[in-house]
């Protein structure tokens, strides 16, 4: 039997195959219990993260009743609603190596921030000079603040909005950043026309992007097509995997350097 397991600290989410009966979750589920003893709640996945919100589904299985988990990774801790709010404890190993990458005094912009672990981490691995988080979601933008709180940050500033409303000429967010983050939704919309709105010669973006392995020249040709629309010239500095999302299908990260 497959079993998709996803730990975020006291809860763990377990994804089942369909035909695993409802009697045998259970008793899989204590048994979890008893041998990860950091963990005090057992969830069921039965819904993938959907929409601009990011939301996703679970049941309760075992142990504590609750959807609230407190993460803990890169000297960080997080606060949030499993359901609610977007958080893949699989892109750990990405954050901290945008974190190792940020130099000092650097303004850094993160899209779609949610609870904000990317900047968080920035914050804690970096000596930048400010994180701007933006993340649509209400409820992911009140943890954020909570988590900024509780890592007794002072650099990173929580923004609730849409990133198209929020960010540009003439809206609240209009400087010119050092870096972007760009870890978006799986959506159509690449919002890449947002970040060249506040780059500037030598602003680093890292995009990411979700392509089959055979299609990756598309996501090239995008960001390229994309950088000519806006006036801009780019100079692509690295691509790599940051995760799978599905059968040969991945999200990639794109580290491109702005050159005007």
């Amino acid at each position: 039997m497959k079993l998709g397991i996803d730990i975020l600290g006291n809860v763990a989410i377990l994804k089942f195959d369909r035909n695993v009966k409802v009697r045998e979750k259970k008793k899989i589920a204590l048994q979890f219990l008893k041998e990860h003893k950091g963990v005090s709640t057992i969830l069921e996945k039965t819904g993938g993260f959907k929409g601009r919100l990011r939301k996703q589904t679970t049941k309760f299985l075992a142990g504590d009743r609750t959807k609230e988990a407190l993460y803990k990774e890169n000297g960080c801790e997080f606060r949030l609603n499993v359901d609610t709010c977007y958080f893949s404890p699989r892109l750990s190993s990405d954050r901290k190596e945008i974190a190792e990458k940020v130099k000092k005094g650097e303004d850094v912009l993160v899209m779609f921030g949610g609870v904000a672990p990317y900047p968080i981490v920035i914050a804690k691995l970096s000596k930048a000079k400010k994180i701007v988080s933006v993340e649509i979601n209400r409820e992911c933008s009140k943890y954020a603040q909570i988590n900024v709180k509780r890592n007794k940050l002072n650099n990173v500033e929580i923004v609730q909005g849409d990133v198209r409303r929020a960010i540009g000429k003439g809206k609240k967010i209009n400087e010119k950043f050092s870096r972007i983050m760009m870890a978006r939704p799986n959506l159509k919309d690449d919002f890449l026309d947002v970040a060249f709105s506040v780059s500037k010669k030598g602003t680093i973006v890292h995009y990411h992007g979700f392509y089959l392995e055979d299609n990756l020249d598309e996501l090239k040709e995008l960001i390229v097509n994309r950088a000519k629309k806006a006036g801009k010239k780019i100079k692509i500095l690295k691509i790599k995997k940051a995760g799978d999302i599905g059968a040969y299908r991945f999200r990639y990260r794109v580290d491109f350097k702005v050159m005007n």
